[in-house]
């Protein structure tokens, strides 16, 4: 398994993005409802993983990046959380997803003090792009 679990000694921010391939989004249910696939059920399923953890969101952002080596969008869930001791493991957001089958294309990065942002998971169909 990836590197999912996040220890924290104290409360803190920490900083990730969970992000899906557009192509792989508009395969749900078309390109015209990719705002209800994402509202009503990623979105949904990812706050509620966090909320479920224990993790407050403080901030989110929402943004499309190109990757043009593979012709693809991807869409990048940002999103700053307040986590508590002893931590949080990011699995629950794939979890979460798994249970209601939109874990195609899923990508979880977790933002290092010296690397930028990692990948920690990274699920079929995933575009991994720096």
């Amino acid at each position: 398994m990836e590197k999912t679990q996040v220890n924290v000694l104290y409360e803190q921010a920490i900083e990730i993005r969970v992000e899906f391939p557009v192509s792989v989004l508009c395969a749900y249910n078309g390109p015209s409802d990719l705002d209800v696939t994402w509202d009503d059920n990623l979105m949904y399923l990812i706050n509620d993983a966090l909320d479920q953890a224990g993790a407050y969101i403080k901030n989110s952002k929402l943004e499309f990046y190109p990757v043009p080596e593979k012709n693809d969008e991807v869409l990048s869930y940002q999103l700053t959380l307040i986590v508590k001791p002893p931590g949080l493991d990011l699995y629950g957001i794939a979890a979460n997803l798994i249970t209601e089958n939109f874990e195609k294309g899923l990508c979880i990065k977790l933002k290092s003090a010296h690397q930028g942002f990692e990948v920690v998971y990274a699920g079929p169909f995933a575009l991994i792009s720096q």
